[in-house]
C-alpha cells in the first residue's frame, strides 16, 4: 500500500499526536526540568499503551511509526531509550532494510551524492527514527486527544487499505499478475482467481480487525457503571428470546438468549437437527427471523421437518384446548417423498402449513444459506446475508464441524477458528445479536461407551472433532436413546456444560422424531 498511498497533511498530525501519547525515551532524564514533563507523559503513556495495543493487532504503519510499533507490540517494549533503539536496529538490520513498511528510496543516496549501500541506508533510518523519537518525546497529548487520533488514522486506513487491495486483486487477474512482498518474507508471485480470493481474504482480516467489534475495549466498575446498572435494573431483558420448552431444562437455563450460542450433541442419526428443527419452528412462530446453513443435508428435508413440526405443534396446541382428538404425527420424509397425495384431508394440512410458513405476517423469516461453508470468508457471506436478505435473530449451522479451508488449514485448527469466529459474530459483529444453534457429532467412543452403559451420563469430556465443540458454546445439551426407547418414543436428554447456569439433572422426554417434536415425559396430553 505504501508505495501509492498519499497520505495527508492531517493524517500526519494524527500519527504524530498517536506517538507521542506512547513515547517518553527521548526525554533527558538527567536535566531536572524534565521532570514534570517525564512524570506527565509516563501517565499518560501507561494508559495510552493498552489502548494502542488492543486496538492495533496488526502492523498498519509506514517508516518511523511502522519501527515505533514493532517495538511497541512485536518486542513489547512499554519505552525505549536512544541508546536502545540503535542496538535494536543493528541487531535487526535485516529485517528493517527488507521491510515493506519502509519507503527506503529517500535514503537512496549519501548526503555527498553517492549512491547509498545497506550500512548507509540503516545508518540513515537510525538516525530519522532517533530524531523522531526525540521530537515526539517532548510533546504532551491527553488521552482524549489520543483516542481521536486513532479513529481519525483509523478511518482513513481503512478506506485507503481498501482501495490498495482493490488494485492488487485486479493486478493479480491481470496476465501478468502481481508480486507480493511480505514482512520477513520472499516475494510470492500472485495469479489468478484462486490467489485472488486467498489475497482478499488474508488482507480483509485485518481491515475487519480495526472495525468496531474487532477492537479490544474495557470496561471500569465505579459509580458510572453503578449508575448505568441501576438505570437498567426495571427494563425489559432485550437478549431473552424464548425457553426450549422442557420444564426440565427451563429451570436450570431459563430463556436461550442472543449471543449465545446452544450446542446440541448426539450420535449419528440421533435427533441433533430434528431437536434443532424443534427450537427453530418454535423461534418462527414467536415472530424471529431464522437462518439455516445445512451443511449436512438439504433445504427440502429441513422445509419438510419444518412442516412436520409445524403440522404437530399447531395440532398439540388444538388438542390440548379441545379443539381436536388427536395430534398431527405425519413424518418429514412422508412430506419430502410426497406419500400424503393420497389423501385430500392431508394435502390440505400440508398445503395450509406451508402456506403459514412462507406468508404468514405472525411468522418470522425463514432462510437457507447453501453450498460449501469455508472458514475464511463464511462470515462474510453471512453478514451479507443478514443485510440483504433475511436479518435473522436465530443462527443455526449443521453442522459447524463440516466447515473447510480454502487455504489449506487442518481439519481441528478450521473447526475450532469457526466455532470461535461463530461465538464472536453472533455476539459482537451482527448489527443485533443472535442466537446460535449448532448440532454437533459426538465422538464415537462416547457413544459406544453409552450404549454399553446406558445408565451413565455425558460430561465435558465428550465432544466432537475439536475441544471447542464442547468449550465455545454458552450451552451444550447431549441427545441419546437406543433404538428400543425411539420406538417408545423416549429420548435422554443431557445437560453436557454451561457456561452461566449449573447442570441440569438427566432427563427423559417424549420425542416424536417423525415430526420434529418433543414434550415433557409426563405430558399426559399426545
Amino acid at each position: 500500500m505504501w508505495d501509492r498511498a498519499v497520505v495527508p497533511l492531517g493524517i500526519e498530525e494524527s500519527l504524530r499526536t498517536m506517538f507521542s501519547a506512547l513515547l517518553t525515551g527521548g526525554i533527558d532524564r538527567s536535566d531536572p526540568g524534565n521532570a514534570s514533563l517525564l512524570s506527565n507523559k509516563s501517565k499518560t503513556a501507561r494508559i495510552c499503551y493498552s489502548r494502542f495495543v488492543g486496538k492495533f493487532t496488526y502492523n498498519i504503519f509506514y517508516n518511523n511509526y511502522a519501527i515505533f510499533y514493532e517495538l511497541f507490540v512485536t518486542l513489547g517494549l512499554h519505552t525505549f531509550s536512544v541508546e536502545q533503539v540503535r542496538a535494536l536496529m543493528d541487531t535487526n538490520r535485516d529485517l528493517i532494510l527488507d521491510s515493506p513498511y519502509i519507503d527506503k528510496s529517500k535514503y537512496a543516496q549519501t548526503i555527498n551524492g553517492n549512491i547509498a549501500d545497506a550500512d548507509d541506508i540503516l545508518e540513515a533510518i537510525t538516525e530519522d527514527l532517533i530524531d523522531c523519537l526525540v521530537e515526539l518525546s517532548q510533546i504532551e497529548v491527553t488521552e482524549d486527544e489520543f483516542g481521536s487520533a486513532c479513529e481519525v488514522y483509523t478511518v482513513w486506513y481503512k478506506t485507503a487499505y481498501a482501495e490498495s487491495i482493490a488494485l492488487d486483486m485486479s493486478a493479480i487477474m491481470s496476465d501478468a499478475g502481481f508480486d507480493d512482498k511480505q514482512p520477513g518474507k520472499r516475494t510470492v508471485h500472485l495469479h489468478g482467481l484462486d490467489d485472488m480470493v486467498k489475497y482478499y481474504n488474508n488482507n480483509m482480516r485485518i481491515i475487519k480487525s480495526l472495525s468496531e467489534e474487532g477492537a479490544v475495549t474495557s470496561t471500569v466498575v465505579d459509580s458510572k457503571w453503578f449508575e448505568n446498572e441501576m438505570k437498567n435494573e426495571n427494563q425489559k431483558d432485550n437478549k431473552a428470546l424464548f425457553p426450549i420448552g422442557l420444564p426440565e431444562i427451563d429451570a436450570t437455563v431459563g430463556d436461550l438468549r442472543r449471543g449465545n450460542m446452544l450446542g446440541i450433541m448426539g450420535p449419528p442419526k440421533g435427533g441433533k437437527t430434528r431437536f434443532a428443527n424443534f427450537l427453530v419452528e418454535k423461534a418462527l412462530k414467536l415472530g424471529y427471523n431464522v437462518c439455516v446453513w445445512p451443511l449436512e443435508g438439504t433445504e427440502e428435508e429441513w422445509l419438510s421437518m419444518q412442516t412436520s413440526c409445524y403440522m404437530a405443534e399447531t395440532s398439540y396446541n388444538e388438542l390440548k384446548s379441545g379443539k381436536r382428538e388427536g395430534m398431527i404425527r405425519i413424518s418429514s420424509g412422508d412430506i419430502l417423498d410426497k406419500k400424503y397425495l393420497s389423501s385430500n384431508e392431508m394435502r390440505k394440512q400440508v398445503a395450509a402449513a406451508k402456506k403459514v410458513i412462507a406468508t404468514s405476517e405472525k411468522q418470522g423469516r425463514l432462510s437457507f444459506m447453501h453450498g460449501t461453508a469455508y472458514v475464511e470468508d463464511m462470515f462474510d457471506q453471512l453478514q451479507a446475508h443478514y443485510d440483504n436478505e433475511n436479518p435473522f435473530d436465530v443462527l443455526v449451522i449443521d453442522q459447524l464441524v463440516n466447515v473447510m479451508s480454502r487455504t489449506g488449514k487442518g481439519k481441528v485448527e478450521r473447526i475450532s477458528e469457526a466455532y470461535m469466529q461463530t461465538k464472536n459474530f453472533i455476539a459482537n459483529v451482527l448489527p443485533k445479536a443472535a442466537l446460535g444453534i449448532m448440532p454437533c457429532q459426538l465422538k464415537q467412543e462416547v457413544v459406544d461407551f453409552l450404549r454399553r452403559n446406558p445408565d451413565e451420563t455425558i460430561d465435558v469430556t465428550a465432544g466432537g472433532e475439536t475441544a471447542e465443540t464442547v468449550r465455545t458454546p454458552d450451552q451444550v445439551i447431549g441427545l441419546f436413546s437406543s433404538k428400543e426407547e425411539r420406538a417408545n418414543n423416549i429420548m435422554k436428554i443431557y445437560s453436557v456444560a454451561s457456561r452461566h447456569n449449573e447442570d441440569f439433572p438427566d432427563f427423559q422426554a417424549k420425542c416424536y422424531l417423525e415430526c420434529c417434536f418433543f414434550l415433557p415425559q409426563d405430558d399426559s396430553a399426545a
